[in-house]
């Protein structure tokens, strides 16, 4: 084996990725259309012949040579440093390792210019090359399909840039070929805001269209109907290069050819079988693939189509021809409505219906962009200017009506909502199919409100929930009641979305921010709260020392309440929440941390923030604060805030722990650790940011009874 563990990495504090080094790599590079402007994909075998793709980024990219590697499609590395890609610390967050798991990619790199070696010269074959380098050592590779595809993509970009500006060149080729890498920022956000993004990520419409003018020349010929098919299974393949073989192209590649064979063999075409075939070749070779929001999209949308299109089709509104063309996009958002709340948090219905004569111009930009670039390869003489106007005409109106239905202000344009759970997927698919099926499925509606009725008992038996955040070296908090109040306390680092994962919650206003102290892994993110929340009241601590909480409500423009000993407040009818703090000024701001105790008949929950052995031993012994059913362990697991007497008065059942993967810190103390397992904590019982990632707790009292307390970790351990 050529890999060797080197150590971890911490980027941001919650990064949880793992170093190795690679030695003796050799193998080709090339762009993908879901890559950014500057990184490649390197294919490459080690000297044991073990294959691995890395995705190329950084230093290496910034410092002139991309263009050289690339040109020679093949490059060499003696020793490559490479880490595990990043995954998701948080509920409902972008999980960027599986997103390139989905893409099979297996690390990411940011070498320097150096450690990736460019041949000097040459030797190309249609299948294979050899390589030469400056010391004389030669390499023989054969070419894969995917490097093809990116030289077919190369081309297109080439000819397109003749005819268009950077901007709509960009759009352009984004929609013929799913390449989004030189996609503006902006036009991106606003076309998955709109509900449009399938529409730069070729689908079954761009290959439907894309035939639709070989087949027309091929029917004024002599070919016979099931023999047309067969020979446009060509320019459907040629797609498939250009988009890079992406799981959507690939699904409908596959339908196409099945249903071309099944003409063939004069069968009718089954759309369920198809896409069965489809899913299941796509899933054997990459099984990730189902972590791909283009996977879940793309079947979905089909599954949608040939369930409940029909449906719709039967009604009698559908008989007008206006009404028929909004159908087809009313199904597919109807079919995939919980999976689109899931993937993007919001929903728009006018987007809905305008998402099918917003396909018909991306499918016109498609052909029209593959026109102009085969005219231009056949006929450079030629002058298409015109064309490309046109183009541009179409492309600025699809740009323009994303960003209207993005910017939109009412509901009818976007609707944020929060992320679907369980239940309520299991609830609307029930009843979706009642309601396509018919009399044919008289359970149905029983199993849907039997699902709605355990799901109603199980939010009534909800008092509290507390969800502890994954911010890396920090701390945050969100606090729900049943009874509709939310908080936050703390807001971490900064360096970690708050504000989005809290609408993903379904959080869209906060009853107030508790502040425990002035350090900057507690309030780093407050400024990107308050500007999306407006919380009635933030409270912080009383203490002359801490400058940053003293000033905070003329910095922030808030209503800050400075707790001075003792605050208890109501959170609804079943939760008190005690905000405690020391009596004196503490110049030590860990010393001078609020505590926030949250108490109920189900048990109590503690927040300590930095609080050290000191100040929790006055709230001990005044009695503020005392044995505790959810602890979270002050200063993020420290020694100085965990020694054995003071763990022993509080006596915790359960333990949160919040700090950074790998953190410079040590934390948490293996010496506190091993007091808690003295005192009969178990390792079950103790969950950290750090290893387990976002930590939800849920505690409540059961109307049959006794109180329970629940407790779910985003991920699974990690050592």
């Amino acid at each position: 084996m050529c890999r060797f563990f080197c150590g971890v990495s911490v980027e941001n504090g919650n990064a949880h990725k793992t170093y190795y080094t690679l030695k003796g790599l050799r193998g080709e590079v090339y762009r993908e259309p879901w890559n950014g402007k500057k990184d490649f994909v390197f294919t490459a075998r080690d000297n044991s012949g073990k294959s691995y793709r890395i995705l190329v980024k950084g230093e290496f990219v910034y410092r002139g040579t991309r263009e050289s590697v690339l040109e020679a499609g093949f490059c060499r590395a003696d020793e490559l440093k490479v880490q595990t890609p990043q995954t998701a610390g948080n509920f409902y967050e972008f999980d960027y390792c599986r997103y390139l798991k989905s893409h099979r990619i297996d690390f990411v790199a940011y070498p320097a210019t150096d450690d990736l070696k460019v041949p000097e010269k040459t030797d190309e074959g249609f299948f294979c090359a050899e390589f030469e380098y400056e010391d004389g050592t030669r390499d023989r590779s054969a070419r894969s399909l995917m490097y093809y595809s990116a030289r077919i993509r190369e081309d297109i970009s080439r000819s397109l840039d003749r005819y268009f500006s950077d901007n709509f060149s960009a759009l352009i080729k984004a929609v013929m070929t799913g390449e989004t890498g030189a996609l503006d920022t902006e036009a991106k956000g606003n076309l998955t805001a709109a509900g449009f993004s399938h529409l730069i990520a070729v689908s079954g419409t761009h290959v439907t269209f894309f035939t639709l003018p070989f087949s027309a020349l091929l029917g004024r010929t002599l070919i016979r109907h099931d023999k047309r098919k067969l020979i446009l299974i060509i320019p459907a393949v040629f797609l498939w290069f250009a988009a890079g073989g992406s799981c959507t192209v690939s699904r409908a590649v596959i339908m196409f050819i099945c249903s071309a064979v099944a003409g063939v063999l004069k069968r009718p075409p089954n759309g369920k079988n198809m896409l069965g075939i489809a899913g299941l070749i796509t899933l054997i070779s990459n099984p990730y693939s189902v972590f791909a929001t283009g996977f879940l999209l793309s079947y979905g949308a089909v599954l949608a189509t040939l369930e409940i299109l029909p449906a719709l089709k039967r009604l009698r509104i559908a008989k007008n021809r206006i009404c028929g063309w909004f159908l087809p996009g009313i199904a597919v958002n109807t079919g995939l409505f919980p999976v689109i709340l899931r993937q993007f948090g919001a929903f728009s219905p006018c987007g809905m219906l305008l998402s099918v004569p917003a396909a018909f111009v991306a499918c016109v930009v498609t052909v029209g962009g593959y026109a102009v670039y085969i005219f231009d390869k056949l006929f450079s003489f030629m002058s298409l200017k015109s064309a490309a106007q046109a183009m541009v005409s179409l492309s600025y109106g699809l740009e323009k009506a994303a960003g209207s239905i993005s910017g939109g202000g009412s509901w009818f344009f976007r609707v944020e909502c929060a992320a679907p759970g369980i239940a309520f997927f299991v609830i609307y698919y029930v009843l979706l199919a009642w309601l396509v099926r018919g009399r044919k499925g008289k359970l149905l509606p029983a199993g849907a409100v039997l699902c709605a009725v355990i799901a109603l008992m199980c939010r009534g038996m909800t008092r509290i929930e507390v969800l502890f955040f994954d911010v890396g070296q920090g701390s945050a908090a969100l606090v729900r009641t049943v009874d509709g109040v939310a908080g936050l306390v703390d807001t971490g680092t900064g360096d970690t979305d708050i504000a989005s994962l809290l609408k993903k919650e379904g959080v869209f206003r906060l009853d107030f921010i508790v502040i425990s102290h002035g350090h900057s892994d507690h309030y780093g993110g407050l400024a990107e709260v308050l500007s999306v929340y407006k919380p009635e009241t933030v409270y912080v601590p009383s203490n002359a020392f801490d400058d940053y909480c003293n000033d905070i409500g003329d910095n922030m423009g808030v209503n800050a309440v400075e707790v001075d000993g003792s605050l208890s407040l109501n959170l609804g009818k079943y939760t008190v929440m005690r905000l405690v703090e020391p009596y004196d000024a503490k110049e030590n701001l860990n010393d001078g941390s609020l505590v926030v105790c949250l108490e109920g008949r189900w048990g109590n929950i503690v927040l300590p923030g930095d609080a050290e052995n000191g100040e929790l031993g006055d709230l001990i012994e005044r009695g503020e604060l005392g044995k505790t059913g959810v602890f979270c362990l002050a200063h993020h697991g420290s020694i100085s805030s965990g020694n054995e007497k003071l763990l022993w008065e509080i006596s915790p059942k359960y333990v949160i722990i919040s700090a950074g993967y790998g953190n410079n810190y040590g934390h948490p103390s293996k010496i506190v650790l091993e007091t808690l397992r003295k005192q009969g904590v178990r390792d079950s019982d103790i969950f950290r940011t750090d290893r387990d990632g976002a930590i939800r707790v849920t505690a409540g009292e059961s109307p049959f009874g006794g109180d329970f307390t629940v407790i779910w970790r985003k991920r699974q351990r990690l050592f």
